[in-house]
């Protein structure tokens, strides 16, 4: 069998994860290989291709859905078939992306940040947010881009919800955190990208981050897959900008718009309360943010065309992503050039 990861290998040579037994009848407790889960872990490696999205299961942590979205207006050099197929192909894309972001397998419990969850002096929430900032600088020096990024601390958060621990390597615990985190951006990129095992390896990995082997670069991302239940491929924030503004045009107004929500999005993986949030909540909050920061309301019609605009891009009211505006606004330059208008949640009748 051809492995589609030239570093697969890695994961295939050492010994498989737990409840993993690749003898049949063979190993611990005489468990036989589960094929399910065998099916799973390939697939998270690159050995076979990833399955279609699993059925949605409502996270009651996180806020209500949108509405759905109007069929997208084709080009006129379209004709009525092709239009009517590519406003079918993506209302069958959007409907997908909001199954999977509700399904709770591919969602982190916001609760596992309560300070009461901490342990000697620890504060879950700054913890995490110098977590971030570590991988941040990882995904930067690696070169591995925003898109891998927001799927790597998405899985940190999973992994570290579900109650899941790091047990290889130095008992430090920020030592732990650190190979988390390398493990989830190592992963996230790949899934991401498939060259990124061509540029970059766990020997590597271990080399500039100061881990002790690259075994424990290996091992960890394993112990990562293994929790997540080799469930990779759930929308983030920076899935749904690209969604949201992919008929925004080409030009340079489509494009300032899409890397000014793009980096507010970003801003938001440090924020632990917008965990709380849908990705494409916190995406449609960015999309806003970024279009009051590129065009200053001037008069009260302008305030509510962003209102209505925004509703026809992204299925969500202003009011419905609220909390997204406020966490992500603070986090602005302290001058940010505007203010969050009260019109803007203002009922528009």
């Amino acid at each position: 069998m051809e492995i589609l990861d030239p570093f697969a290998q890695e994961l295939l040579a050492g010994p498989p994860p737990p409840t993993f037994d690749f003898s049949p009848g063979v190993g611990d407790a005489g468990m036989s290989m589960d094929i399910a889960q065998l099916d799973d872990y390939l697939r998270a490696i690159g050995v076979l291709p990833p399955l279609p999205p699993a059925a949605a299961h409502v996270d009651a942590h996180v806020q209500p859905q949108a509405a759905p979205l109007p069929a997208h207006s084709a080009a006129s050099s379209h004709d009525d078939g092709s239009a009517a197929a590519l406003d079918a192909y993506d209302s069958d894309i959007d409907a997908s992306l909001r199954a999977t972001e509700t399904d709770a397998r591919e969602r982190p419990s916001p609760g596992y940040l309560d300070p009461a969850r901490g342990s000697g002096g620890l504060d879950p929430a700054a913890a995490r947010a110098a977590l971030v900032a570590w991988m941040s600088s990882f995904a930067l020096y690696f070169g591995v881009g925003p898109a891998a990024l927001h799927r790597a601390v998405s899985y940190a958060d999973r992994f570290l919800s579900a109650g899941a621990v790091i047990t290889i390597g130095a008992a430090d615990v920020e030592y732990r955190l650190r190979l988390l985190g390398a493990a989830a951006v190592y992963a996230a990129a790949k899934h991401e990208d498939s060259g990124t095992a061509r540029r970059v390896n766990a020997r590597d990995i271990a080399a500039r981050c100061g881990f002790a082997a690259w075994q424990e670069v290996v091992a960890a991302e394993r112990a990562l897959l293994a929790a997540l239940g080799y469930r990779l491929g759930g929308p983030t924030a920076h899935t749904f900008v690209e969604h949201f503004t992919r008929h925004a045009g080409v030009g340079e107004g489509g494009l300032e718009l899409r890397r000014a929500a793009h980096a507010i999005a970003g801003s938001s993986l440090i924020d632990h309360r917008c965990l709380r949030l849908l990705p494409s909540a916190v995406a449609a909050a960015a999309i806003l943010l970024a279009r009051m920061s590129l065009e200053p309301a001037h008069d009260r019609e302008q305030v509510r065309r962003w209102g209505r605009e925004l509703e026809e891009l992204t299925g969500y009211k202003p009011m419905d992503v609220y909390e997204g505006l406020h966490c992500m606004y603070e986090m602005m330059p302290e001058y940010p050039g505007f203010v969050i208008s009260p019109l803007l949640f203002a009922d528009p009748s």
